[in-house]
């Protein structure tokens, strides 16, 4: 059914293409050096996340021409992770035994170690109703479920803080980390019962 401009003088479909839901999304963390049962974020409390990964670029002139030349330097990413504390340990606190707990593994902790290998997938969430293109009748494979796994080598912790305040009773982690390397994947088959 087509309708035409509503009382406004708006003209759009009258259902969404696709809805997404915050109650179906998938946050997965490991590599090859997360402890055995590194994998979903679960139970960590993430509230938030970011990782972004750029090259240099340095445009060059001559005298007496407009010809350009690009110095192109080399390329280094940073992430950064916001939890809250709960069930889990504070990242780096040692246990008993002298392990440290938390999120990150031990070895983004020591440089000299040449860093830790990260893996990072995620998939916003979004609920199962199928969506159609634009024109009303193609179907759009997978749907609004479309994830990404990043893979970040060279990982190091460059900064660890935790905060409180008046009013808010909980106790805020705050990671950040360096890393030398990143290379990207599809990651749509994700759920939240996907393993690291």
């Amino acid at each position: 059914m087509t309708l035409g401009n509503d009382v406004f003088g708006y003209k759009r479909q009258p259902k969404p293409s696709g809805v997404f839901s915050s109650e179906d999304s998938v946050l997965i963390f490991g590599g090859q050096d997360f402890p055995t049962n590194a994998g979903q974020a679960l139970g960590y409390l993430v509230q938030n996340w970011n990782v972004s990964y750029a090259q240099q670029v340095q445009e060059l002139f001559e005298l007496g021409s407009n010809t350009l030349y690009w110095s192109k330097g080399r390329p280094q990413g940073q992430g950064a992770l916001g939890r809250v504390l709960g069930g889990q340990d504070a990242d780096g606190a040692a246990d008993a035994n002298g392990s440290p707990g938390g999120f990150m593994p031990k070895s983004a902790y020591d440089i000299c170690d040449g860093g830790a290998t990260m893996v990072l997938k995620a998939r916003g969430g979004a609920c199962d109703t199928p969506i159609v293109a634009s024109d009303g009748v193609t179907p759009i494979a997978g749907g609004l479920k479309k994830g990404i796994s990043i893979i970040m080598s060279g990982v190091v912790v460059t900064n660890l803080g935790f905060t409180m305040q008046v009013g808010d009773v909980r106790l805020w982690e705050n990671i950040t980390w360096r890393f030398a390397f990143m290379s990207l994947a599809k990651a749509d088959s994700l759920s939240q019962d996907s393993v690291g």
